[in-house]
């Protein structure tokens, strides 16, 4: 896996822009496998789908204790759930 720093747009469970935020991103052969966020680690649920606002190809992680984010598969855009 490749380790890759990012600043995606975050945008809460509201649909309110939160700005940019660092995180660090393992990426597999098809996208981020594992995410540092806020403190946590999120890993690849296998859920995969498309953002009905944007159009992005997304993935959703979780967290050991069930907290969920989706993420764009470059990586610029982050949704938390």
């Amino acid at each position: 896996m490749t380790l890759r720093i990012r600043q995606p747009q975050v945008t809460d469970t509201n649909g309110n822009a939160l700005g940019t935020r660092l995180i660090r991103v393992e990426f597999n052969d098809q996208g981020p496998a594992t995410v540092m966020y806020d403190g946590q680690r999120y890993d690849f649920t296998g859920k995969t789908g498309t953002n009905l606002k944007t159009g992005l190809a997304v993935r959703e992680m979780a967290t050991v204790r069930d907290a969920r984010l989706w993420i764009s598969l470059d990586c610029e855009h982050l949704w938390e759930d």
